[in-house]
């Protein structure tokens, strides 16, 4: 099962704030049948509840998600930013946080987030990684980087996904 899509790749994009940002990458997952569209409205409700920005150093993510309940199959969308979004922190709500990358997940089993987030935690924790994804030049080179990085990363079973 391929964990990347090319229409859900977006670099160098602009948003007004946290709430339009995830409000296109999951209509985009929703277009593409990756998740239910009550996806829409439970990402962007679940962030306020329990905010997903995630002080990684210089170059700040944020990782939006919702409940597998809402996800056809499983999928991981990516933004770079042209500028800073406010995502508010993860291990402190009180403090704004600057993001420039956005990894929203879409997982199609109870437990595969988990699994999921390790492994998306040890990409993000890397400052030259991040920082290539942002200086991608074209939207190939982004996806590539992106293919490489999550070429062993897998976000459930795939049982709910129909056999061809």
């Amino acid at each position: 099962m391929a964990l990347l899509d090319r229409n859900l790749i977006h670099r160098n994009v602009t948003f007004s704030d946290s709430d339009n940002a995830l409000k296109m990458m999951a209509e985009a997952m929703v277009a593409q049948h990756f998740v239910k569209p009550s996806f829409v409205e439970v990402v962007i409700n679940r962030e306020h509840q329990f905010p997903t920005g995630l002080p990684t150093g210089g170059i700040t993510v944020a990782i939006p998600h919702a409940d597998w309940t809402n996800v056809h199959k499983g999928t991981i969308s990516v933004a770079t930013l042209k500028n800073p979004v406010a995502f508010k922190n993860m291990g402190d709500p009180d403090e704004t946080l600057n993001v420039r990358l956005i990894f929203m997940l879409a997982v199609d089993e109870p437990h595969a987030e988990v699994k999921l987030l390790q492994d998306l935690m040890g990409i993000v924790q890397n400052q030259a990684t991040l920082q290539g994804l942002l200086d991608a030049k074209d939207d190939d080179s982004l996806y590539n980087r992106l293919e490489s990085m999550f070429r062993d990363v897998k976000v459930g079973t795939g049982k709910k996904e129909s056999s061809k």
